[in-house]
């Protein structure tokens, strides 16, 4: 055979498998097989959310947001369309010490775990409400994670008359109640 012939067979030949490699795990390599990491807004679940009915001022929302993943996720910041102003609050102090203020840092929630955002515990708070919460509608909340992920979760908005809680004014704003 040809010298010429050979040696351009034997490079078409490996042109066309070069093409038509597969990793071990049989697909094609580059961006598609990198490994996918999930987002932090995608492994939550939220459950039992409502918020509390409000004319003006401060609220509240509460409820369950679980972890489905393998990894923590942690809550990094809460918003809305009206533009509220809205903090991770976490209650601090025991028996009738207890006192509210903002959590500082991320709300992390562990694999596999629940964070309980519930009256006289730890909850999401209005500090100056733009727009009344009217009991029958719903709020509709962005939460943003500490991956720049986000999701939207509803709170139907219900009458609550409970937790009068005190707050912490040694903890960034002064609040002097519901």
């Amino acid at each position: 055979m040809n010298f010429r012939k050979t040696t351009a067979l034997a490079l078409g030949l490996g042109l066309l498998l070069t093409g038509c490699a597969q990793s071990a795990d049989g697909q094609q390599p580059g961006p598609a097989t990198e490994q996918k990491t999930t987002r932090q807004a995608e492994a939550l679940t939220a459950s039992e959310t409502w918020a509390k009915a409000a004319e003006s001022g401060m609220s509240a929302a509460f409820g369950v947001l679980h972890n489905n993943s393998g990894a923590p996720i942690a809550l990094h910041k809460i918003s809305n369309a009206q533009g509220d102003q809205i903090q991770i609050h976490e209650m601090r102090g025991t028996g009738n010490e207890m006192t509210m203020a903002q959590l500082e840092g991320d709300l992390v929630i562990e694999p596999g775990k629940d964070a309980v955002l519930a009256p006289g515990g730890n909850h999401l708070m209005f500090i100056d409400l733009q727009k009344p919460l009217v009991a029958s509608q719903t709020a509709r909340l962005n939460l943003e994670f500490a991956d720049g992920s986000s999701t939207e979760v509803d709170f139907p908005i219900r009458n609550f008359d409970g937790a009068k809680e005190s707050y912490d004014e040694h903890a960034g704003d002064e609040h002097a109640g519901h």
